[in-house]
């Protein structure tokens, strides 16, 4: 047994009688890591940890007998105290995801359309990822994955099959748009938290995968009026999708003192160029540059939605 991060087991061994281990299941660590659960079957990772002040890996042995093997020294993570853990498990879950075929994609929110196909939003920080699943929820959609979602290709389409639960958006939201969706915790900075663990429907969803229909790459503010789009096609797909897709297992998202430098292997390679290869291929017409206003973004995003099963 170990935990499930993605569809990834990871053991933890060493010294873990302070919560080390049981940290990685706190909001913190959920709103990056997707889907936090127990894990089941031969692990992926094997992370051996002793007790320290500092965080550091001072060991990595990739593809030793099928897995990877790390060493480190590391106090419990917490937020704004110990954070350095929780991305060095996200990157170590990416990377040996990718082995499995399950592309977990930073910066990026999954929300299911009213016909059942989801819509993946992509972006660069600030830029409206957040906003669009509380729309999302205020409409009644399902949101899947909230800051890091999990793909796998299946039958030539793109299918969202795990993702982040923790989601933390800016209160004025409420406001600005005229919407109300209920929370759970705060911030310190004063953003609210919601927990979508417990969501049944998000949950039997995950379980059998959603089909992505529409990807669409965000730069939204609130100062906006109005919303344009840009189709993205051909190259731009994979050229904008590879940033999303190897971002985390390259670690981009920088932890202290710094991220490991981890390497592709053949199955890595070859599953993320069948994740490329099938969205330049299938989502050529379907990809989209947003710009604009959130709401109308959004409107805009789900109308396209509709209009195409008509």
């Amino acid at each position: 047994m170990g935990t499930g991060i993605g569809g990834v087991n990871v053991k933890f061994t060493g010294e873990l009688d302070d919560g080390f281990e049981a940290a990685f299941t706190g909001l913190f660590a959920r709103r990056y890591l997707p889907d936090v659960g127990e894990g089941s079957g031969d692990a992926q990772v094997i992370v051996e940890r002793f007790k320290g002040e500092k965080f550091r890996v001072f060991s990595a042995a990739y593809d030793y007998m099928g897995r990877d093997e790390y060493k480190i020294e590391s106090g419990v993570p917490s937020a704004y105290g110990n954070e350095a853990p929780v991305f060095f498990i996200l990157q170590a879950a990416a990377r040996a995801g990718a082995k499995l075929g399950r592309v977990f994609i930073t910066d990026s929110v999954g929300v299911v359309a009213p016909n059942g196909k989801a819509i993946l939003f992509v972006g660069y920080p600030h830029t409206g990822k957040s906003t669009m699943s509380v729309l999302a929820m205020a409409a009644g959609m399902p949101v899947l994955s909230t800051e890091n979602t999990v793909v796998e290709v299946r039958d030539g389409r793109l299918t969202i099959v795990g993702g982040t639960d923790v989601l933390v958006y800016d209160p004025r939201v409420e406001g600005i748009y005229d919407i109300d969706v209920p929370y759970d915790e705060q911030t310190r900075s004063g953003y609210r938290i919601k927990d979508l663990r417990w969501d049944s429907e998000r949950e039997r969803l995950l379980r059998k995968g959603v089909e992505i229909d529409m990807i669409v790459l965000l730069h939204a503010a609130f100062n906006c009026m109005e919303a344009s789009f840009s189709r993205i096609k051909g190259r731009k797909v994979r050229k904008t999708l590879w940033y999303f897709s190897t971002a985390l297992m390259k670690g981009l998202d920088y932890y202290d003192p710094m991220p490991l430098h981890v390497p592709m292997n053949d199955e890595i390679s070859r599953n993320l160029r069948l994740f490329l290869e099938t969205a330049s291929r299938n989502y050529s017409e379907r990809m989209f540059e947003a710009f604009g206003n959130h709401k109308t973004v959004f409107e805009r995003v789900t109308e396209m939605e509709l209009a195409r099963e008509e």
